[in-house]
């Protein structure tokens, strides 16, 4: 659609004013409802603890950049649902996540989840108008849902008043063109992201190799039973954890593989980290998961009793992927 074209009559004023239901005070009133549950200063904490936990890339690139800038200004409906159904204690409704709620069931759940599934038939609808008789019953449940909503988080009716004015309310044509773009454009966005998954999936680190470096990491910690920290290992461990790479040097047999792979092994059980004992520098670039936190133990890197110039010219090549990792 055009600006010089887009011309409102009142079928696809309808459209424009459903449109900025869902796009104003729905996706308003969500947003105030993941901050009564998460502070924008935990959210990051949060969801990189879920992804680790998970390892599943369930958001893409995109949303991963706007959850990290904390800004719930810029987070649509998409977005807010993921965070408030897997990030939240909020209990699901009686037929579950994902699913139609029971028209009984007016919980916290049942509504965030009424507002995806708006949401979503207008995403999936090329229809660039809606009859009088159907808005009048989504503009109803529209209005139920915010005036639950808000009745949970306290007395303010905020956005049911912006869901009153709208109803009638003057219309720019500017603005409903815009806004009815957004809506309809939730099916491209779909296919974005499930591209970015799938994408994420390809490059996920292959199965065999997956067995091979858990058979090593589980003879790591049958040997680690026996290694004791020393007093300067608070030192090392804060210095891995503030470096994206750290190079233990020493002569044989003065411990740095074994100090090495106690601070893998304490990342992961602690912190979640997977951890890919490569030998080879090339791997960190090929098996790099951003969605996930990840340690690569490299033994011998520089050579094994003595400087080579070959392995150092091969780690110069990667220089930009260890000083800035994608995690």
């Amino acid at each position: 659609m055009s600006n010089s074209k887009f011309k409102l009559t009142g079928e696809n004023t309808n459209l424009a004013r459903v449109a900025q239901l869902i796009l104003g005070p729905c996706t308003n009133v969500l947003r105030v409802v993941l901050r009564k549950e998460i502070s924008p200063s935990n959210l990051e904490t949060k969801v990189r603890a879920y992804i680790a936990k998970t390892k599943k890339p369930l958001i893409n690139q995109h949303q991963e950049t706007l959850i990290y800038s904390k800004d719930y200004l810029k987070f649509d409906v998409t977005l807010l649902y993921f965070l408030l159904r897997n990030m939240c204690s909020i209990q699901p409704h009686s037929n579950k996540w994902g699913n139609n709620p029971h028209p009984g069931d007016r919980s916290v759940s049942g509504n965030i989840e009424r507002i995806r599934l708006i949401r979503n038939e207008y995403g999936h609808n090329s229809e660039r108008s809606i009859s009088d008789i159907d808005f009048k019953i989504k503009y109803q449940d529209i209005k139920g849902i915010v005036r639950e909503l808000e009745n949970y988080l306290g007395s303010s009716t905020k956005y049911q008043d912006e869901v009153k004015e709208l109803k009638t309310c003057t219309m720019d044509p500017t603005q409903s063109e815009k806004n009815i773009k957004e809506l309809l454009d939730l099916h491209e966005k779909i296919k974005d992201i499930s591209g970015d998954v799938e994408e994420m999936k390809k490059i996920a680190l292959p199965w065999n190799l997956k067995v091979i470096y858990k058979k090593d990491v589980l003879k790591w910690k049958e040997d680690d039973s026996f290694f004791v920290e020393t007093h300067n290992f608070q030192a090392m461990i804060d210095k891995v954890r503030q470096q994206p790479f750290v190079t233990f040097v020493g002569v044989p047999g003065s411990g740095k593989t074994a100090t090495a792979r106690h601070i893998a092994i304490l990342l992961q059980e602690k912190d979640g980290y997977e951890i890919l004992p490569t030998k080879d520098i090339n791997n960190t670039e090929m098996y790099c998961d951003p969605r996930n936190p990840q340690v690569f133990v490299i033994d011998d890197v520089l050579g094994v009793f003595g400087f080579d110039m070959k392995e150092l010219e091969k780690l110069t090549m990667y220089q930009e992927r260890l000083n800035e990792p994608t995690m």
